[in-house]
Protein backbone atom coordinates (compact mmCIF):
# COMPACT_ATOMS: atom_id res chain seq x y z
CA UNK A 1 0.00 0.00 0.00
CA UNK A 2 3.21 2.68 -0.91
CA UNK A 3 2.16 5.66 -1.65
CA UNK A 4 -1.73 5.29 -0.46
CA UNK A 5 -2.37 8.04 2.04
CA UNK A 6 -5.29 6.69 4.35
CA UNK A 7 -8.58 9.64 5.20
CA UNK A 8 -9.68 9.43 8.51
CA UNK A 9 -13.24 7.02 7.36
CA UNK A 10 -10.61 4.67 6.14
CA UNK A 11 -8.27 4.31 9.75
CA UNK A 12 -12.03 4.07 11.22
CA UNK A 13 -12.56 1.23 8.65
CA UNK A 14 -9.85 -0.49 9.23
CA UNK A 15 -9.73 -0.02 13.20
CA UNK A 16 -13.92 -1.92 12.58
CA UNK A 17 -12.14 -4.79 10.65
CA UNK A 18 -9.70 -5.30 13.10
CA UNK A 19 -12.38 -5.45 15.99
CA UNK A 20 -15.01 -7.53 13.88
CA UNK A 21 -11.84 -10.49 13.11
CA UNK A 22 -11.29 -10.30 16.78
CA UNK A 23 -14.78 -10.15 18.10
CA UNK A 24 -15.82 -12.99 15.30
CA UNK A 25 -19.57 -11.56 15.02
CA UNK A 26 -22.48 -14.64 14.31
CA UNK A 27 -24.36 -14.07 11.53
CA UNK A 28 -27.12 -12.05 11.87
CA UNK A 29 -27.79 -9.62 14.99
CA UNK A 30 -25.91 -11.46 17.68
CA UNK A 31 -27.73 -11.59 21.15
CA UNK A 32 -31.24 -9.96 19.52
CA UNK A 33 -31.44 -13.12 17.20
CA UNK A 34 -34.80 -14.41 16.81
CA UNK A 35 -36.20 -11.75 19.24
CA UNK A 36 -39.11 -9.21 18.24
CA UNK A 37 -38.34 -6.33 20.90
CA UNK A 38 -34.77 -6.48 22.64
CA UNK A 39 -34.03 -3.49 24.54
CA UNK A 40 -30.76 -2.58 26.62
CA UNK A 41 -32.77 -0.90 29.34
CA UNK A 42 -36.68 -0.39 30.08
CA UNK A 43 -39.72 -1.63 28.06
CA UNK A 44 -43.23 -0.17 29.04
CA UNK A 45 -46.26 -1.07 26.77
CA UNK A 46 -50.17 -0.45 26.91
CA UNK A 47 -52.89 -2.36 25.07
CA UNK A 48 -50.99 -4.14 22.68
CA UNK A 49 -48.79 -7.12 22.27
CA UNK A 50 -45.47 -8.62 20.53
CA UNK A 51 -46.53 -11.88 19.30
CA UNK A 52 -42.29 -12.73 19.03
CA UNK A 53 -40.14 -12.95 22.23
CA UNK A 54 -38.92 -10.27 23.91
CA UNK A 55 -35.79 -9.22 26.18
CA UNK A 56 -35.56 -6.37 28.20
CA UNK A 57 -32.57 -5.39 29.80
CA UNK A 58 -33.93 -3.28 32.86
CA UNK A 59 -37.37 -2.89 34.18
CA UNK A 60 -40.80 -4.12 32.33
CA UNK A 61 -43.76 -2.44 32.52
CA UNK A 62 -47.34 -3.51 31.00
CA UNK A 63 -50.53 -3.20 31.47
CA UNK A 64 -52.98 -5.66 28.91
CA UNK A 65 -50.34 -6.93 27.11
CA UNK A 66 -49.35 -10.36 24.99
CA UNK A 67 -46.75 -12.07 24.85
CA UNK A 68 -46.02 -15.01 21.85
CA UNK A 69 -48.83 -15.39 20.39
CA UNK A 70 -47.23 -16.13 16.99
CA UNK A 71 -44.94 -18.79 18.51
CA UNK A 72 -45.39 -22.76 18.78
CA UNK A 73 -46.40 -23.90 22.02
CA UNK A 74 -42.83 -24.89 23.53
CA UNK A 75 -44.41 -26.42 26.36
CA UNK A 76 -42.35 -24.61 28.98
CA UNK A 77 -39.09 -25.10 27.35
CA UNK A 78 -38.80 -21.83 25.95
CA UNK A 79 -38.15 -17.93 27.33
CA UNK A 80 -40.43 -15.82 26.03
CA UNK A 81 -40.23 -12.84 28.18
CA UNK A 82 -36.72 -12.47 29.61
CA UNK A 83 -36.72 -9.31 31.92
CA UNK A 84 -32.92 -8.47 34.14
CA UNK A 85 -34.94 -5.68 36.31
CA UNK A 86 -38.23 -5.97 37.77
CA UNK A 87 -41.53 -6.79 35.87
CA UNK A 88 -45.08 -5.19 36.73
CA UNK A 89 -47.78 -6.85 35.01
CA UNK A 90 -51.37 -6.42 34.72
CA UNK A 91 -53.62 -8.45 32.38
CA UNK A 92 -52.62 -10.40 29.44
CA UNK A 93 -50.68 -13.73 28.46
CA UNK A 94 -48.19 -15.59 27.93
CA UNK A 95 -49.35 -18.22 25.11
CA UNK A 96 -46.36 -20.60 24.02
CA UNK A 97 -43.22 -20.21 26.84
CA UNK A 98 -41.92 -18.92 30.22
CA UNK A 99 -41.18 -15.83 31.61
CA UNK A 100 -38.25 -15.09 33.60
CA UNK A 101 -37.74 -12.19 35.70
CA UNK A 102 -34.19 -11.22 37.76
CA UNK A 103 -36.11 -8.89 40.43
CA UNK A 104 -39.59 -8.96 41.46
CA UNK A 105 -42.51 -10.35 39.62
CA UNK A 106 -45.37 -8.42 40.40
CA UNK A 107 -47.85 -10.32 37.27
CA UNK A 108 -52.02 -9.32 38.16
CA UNK A 109 -54.24 -11.94 35.88
CA UNK A 110 -51.70 -13.14 33.59
CA UNK A 111 -52.31 -16.47 32.10
CA UNK A 112 -49.07 -18.73 31.57
CA UNK A 113 -51.11 -21.97 29.55
CA UNK A 114 -47.60 -23.42 27.96
CA UNK A 115 -45.15 -22.20 30.42
CA UNK A 116 -44.04 -20.68 34.00
CA UNK A 117 -42.40 -18.18 36.09
CA UNK A 118 -38.75 -18.23 37.00
CA UNK A 119 -35.71 -16.40 37.57
CA UNK A 120 -33.55 -17.62 35.27
CA UNK A 121 -32.02 -14.41 33.21
CA UNK A 122 -28.92 -15.86 31.39
CA UNK A 123 -28.19 -12.91 29.40
CA UNK A 124 -25.51 -10.27 29.73
CA UNK A 125 -27.34 -7.09 28.70
CA UNK A 126 -23.90 -5.07 29.92
CA UNK A 127 -22.01 -7.41 26.92
CA UNK A 128 -25.12 -7.47 24.72
CA UNK A 129 -25.08 -3.60 24.46
CA UNK A 130 -21.07 -3.49 23.52
CA UNK A 131 -22.13 -6.19 20.75
CA UNK A 132 -24.91 -4.22 19.34
CA UNK A 133 -23.61 -0.72 19.17
CA UNK A 134 -20.08 -2.05 17.88
CA UNK A 135 -22.19 -3.94 15.40
CA UNK A 136 -24.13 -1.15 14.21
CA UNK A 137 -20.90 0.73 13.83
CA UNK A 138 -19.10 -1.91 11.83
CA UNK A 139 -22.58 -2.12 9.25
CA UNK A 140 -22.58 1.79 8.70
CA UNK A 141 -19.30 1.57 7.17
CA UNK A 142 -20.52 -0.51 4.94
CA UNK A 143 -20.34 1.51 1.35
CA UNK A 144 -24.02 1.81 -0.03
CA UNK A 145 -24.61 0.43 -3.62
CA UNK A 146 -28.31 1.24 -4.06
CA UNK A 147 -29.52 4.48 -5.61
CA UNK A 148 -31.77 6.88 -3.35
CA UNK A 149 -34.06 9.63 -4.44
CA UNK A 150 -36.63 11.49 -2.27
CA UNK A 151 -39.42 13.35 -4.51
CA UNK A 152 -41.46 15.86 -2.04
CA UNK A 153 -41.17 13.58 0.46
CA UNK A 154 -41.42 10.03 -1.00
CA UNK A 155 -38.51 7.97 -0.45
CA UNK A 156 -37.53 5.70 -2.89
CA UNK A 157 -34.39 3.28 -2.78
CA UNK A 158 -32.98 0.80 -5.71
CA UNK A 159 -30.95 -1.63 -5.69
CA UNK A 160 -29.54 -4.18 -8.19
CA UNK A 161 -27.28 -6.22 -6.77
CA UNK A 162 -28.79 -9.90 -6.24
CA UNK A 163 -27.38 -10.88 -2.89
CA UNK A 164 -27.17 -7.43 -0.44
CA UNK A 165 -28.64 -4.08 -1.66
CA UNK A 166 -26.76 -2.03 0.73
CA UNK A 167 -28.56 1.98 1.05
CA UNK A 168 -26.83 5.26 2.51
CA UNK A 169 -29.61 7.95 3.96
CA UNK A 170 -28.47 11.08 5.18
CA UNK A 171 -30.66 13.48 7.07
CA UNK A 172 -31.33 15.82 3.36
CA UNK A 173 -32.71 12.61 2.23
CA UNK A 174 -35.05 11.93 5.20
CA UNK A 175 -36.96 15.66 5.15
CA UNK A 176 -39.71 15.52 4.35
CA UNK A 177 -40.80 11.88 4.66
CA UNK A 178 -44.62 10.88 4.06
CA UNK A 179 -43.21 7.66 2.21
CA UNK A 180 -41.00 5.07 1.48
CA UNK A 181 -40.16 1.84 -1.23
CA UNK A 182 -37.39 -0.51 -1.49
CA UNK A 183 -37.11 -2.31 -5.12
CA UNK A 184 -34.45 -4.92 -5.21
CA UNK A 185 -33.71 -8.22 -6.98
CA UNK A 186 -36.20 -11.18 -5.90
CA UNK A 187 -35.19 -12.50 -2.40
CA UNK A 188 -32.10 -10.24 -1.92
CA UNK A 189 -30.97 -9.15 1.64
CA UNK A 190 -31.50 -5.03 2.04
CA UNK A 191 -29.64 -2.92 4.67
CA UNK A 192 -30.22 0.68 5.00
CA UNK A 193 -27.87 2.87 6.95
CA UNK A 194 -29.45 5.79 8.07
CA UNK A 195 -26.87 9.36 9.16
CA UNK A 196 -29.67 10.75 11.25
CA UNK A 197 -29.73 11.44 15.50
CA UNK A 198 -33.28 11.83 15.81
CA UNK A 199 -35.83 10.31 13.64
CA UNK A 200 -39.67 10.82 13.13
CA UNK A 201 -41.77 7.68 11.05
CA UNK A 202 -45.38 9.12 11.22
CA UNK A 203 -48.28 7.71 8.94
CA UNK A 204 -47.11 6.10 6.44
CA UNK A 205 -46.32 1.90 5.45
CA UNK A 206 -43.08 1.49 3.18
CA UNK A 207 -43.33 -0.73 0.16
CA UNK A 208 -41.13 -3.91 -0.63
CA UNK A 209 -40.44 -4.65 -3.88
CA UNK A 210 -38.58 -7.78 -4.53
CA UNK A 211 -37.84 -8.73 -0.50
CA UNK A 212 -39.89 -9.53 2.66
CA UNK A 213 -39.48 -7.78 6.19
CA UNK A 214 -37.78 -10.49 7.00
CA UNK A 215 -34.47 -9.41 4.61
CA UNK A 216 -34.76 -5.61 5.58
CA UNK A 217 -32.38 -3.89 8.31
CA UNK A 218 -32.73 -0.51 9.08
CA UNK A 219 -29.65 0.47 10.87
CA UNK A 220 -29.40 3.68 13.02
CA UNK A 221 -25.97 3.91 14.80
CA UNK A 222 -26.25 7.43 16.15
CA UNK A 223 -29.98 7.62 16.32
CA UNK A 224 -30.73 8.57 20.17
CA UNK A 225 -34.51 8.97 19.72
CA UNK A 226 -36.93 7.39 17.48
CA UNK A 227 -40.35 7.91 17.09
CA UNK A 228 -43.14 6.01 15.56
CA UNK A 229 -46.50 7.25 15.22
CA UNK A 230 -49.42 5.76 13.30
CA UNK A 231 -46.74 3.37 10.86
CA UNK A 232 -47.06 0.10 9.54
CA UNK A 233 -43.13 -0.47 9.73
CA UNK A 234 -41.37 -3.25 7.59
CA UNK A 235 -38.57 -4.74 8.69
CA UNK A 236 -36.11 -4.99 11.81
CA UNK A 237 -34.64 -1.73 13.12
CA UNK A 238 -31.38 -2.09 14.82
CA UNK A 239 -30.67 1.06 16.99
CA UNK A 240 -29.36 0.20 20.22
CA UNK A 241 -28.59 3.80 21.14
CA UNK A 242 -32.05 5.13 20.68
CA UNK A 243 -35.15 5.61 22.89
CA UNK A 244 -37.93 4.80 20.92
CA UNK A 245 -41.54 6.13 21.36
CA UNK A 246 -43.86 4.10 19.70
CA UNK A 247 -47.69 4.58 18.92
CA UNK A 248 -50.73 3.58 17.15
CA UNK A 249 -48.81 1.25 14.83
CA UNK A 250 -47.36 -1.80 13.97
CA UNK A 251 -44.16 -3.60 12.63
CA UNK A 252 -43.40 -6.27 10.98
CA UNK A 253 -39.96 -7.13 12.26
CA UNK A 254 -37.75 -6.44 15.36
CA UNK A 255 -36.54 -3.48 17.15
CA UNK A 256 -33.28 -3.64 19.13
CA UNK A 257 -33.10 -0.61 20.60
CA UNK A 258 -31.94 1.24 24.16
CA UNK A 259 -35.76 1.48 25.16
CA UNK A 260 -39.28 1.09 23.77
CA UNK A 261 -42.34 3.40 25.19
CA UNK A 262 -46.05 3.18 23.71
CA UNK A 263 -48.95 0.84 22.61
CA UNK A 264 -47.69 0.16 18.95
CA UNK A 265 -47.89 -3.94 17.82
CA UNK A 266 -44.58 -5.35 17.24
CA UNK A 267 -45.33 -8.54 14.72
CA UNK A 268 -43.14 -11.68 14.49
CA UNK A 269 -40.20 -11.88 12.00
CA UNK A 270 -37.04 -11.77 13.00
CA UNK A 271 -34.42 -10.38 10.67
CA UNK A 272 -33.50 -13.69 8.28
CA UNK A 273 -31.49 -12.00 5.70
CA UNK A 274 -27.69 -11.42 5.35
CA UNK A 275 -25.04 -8.50 6.21
CA UNK A 276 -22.07 -7.64 5.28
CA UNK A 277 -20.48 -8.81 8.95
CA UNK A 278 -21.87 -12.29 8.66
CA UNK A 279 -19.10 -14.94 8.64
CA UNK A 280 -18.48 -16.46 5.05
CA UNK A 281 -17.08 -19.96 4.34
CA UNK A 282 -16.81 -18.87 0.33
CA UNK A 283 -15.52 -15.62 0.83
CA UNK A 284 -12.36 -15.63 -1.58
CA UNK A 285 -10.84 -12.70 -0.19
CA UNK A 286 -7.28 -13.06 0.95
CA UNK A 287 -7.56 -10.22 3.58
CA UNK A 288 -10.68 -12.01 5.02
CA UNK A 289 -12.65 -8.44 5.37
CA UNK A 290 -15.92 -8.27 6.00
CA UNK A 291 -18.15 -7.87 2.44
CA UNK A 292 -18.16 -4.66 1.51
CA UNK A 293 -15.63 -2.83 3.75
CA UNK A 294 -13.23 -1.74 1.86
CA UNK A 295 -9.66 -1.51 3.21
CA UNK A 296 -8.28 1.43 1.14
CA UNK A 297 -9.90 3.58 -1.72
Amino acid sequence: MEGIMLTPRIIVSLASTALLASMGFANGLGPADGFTIFTIESYQANNTDCTGRVAVGGPATYNNFGVGSDLANSDGSRDDLIVAGTLSWNNGQSFNGNVQVSGSANMNNVGMPNGSVGSNVTIDFDDAEDALQELSDALFLAPANGSVSNTWGQLNMTGTDLDMNIFYLSQSDLNPLWGMAITVPQGSSVLVNVDHHAMQLNNFQPVLNGCSASNVLFNFPIANSVQMNSIGWQGTILAPRANIQFNNGQIDGALVCRTIQGNGESHHAPFDGDLPTDDDDDDDDDDNTPYGIAMYD
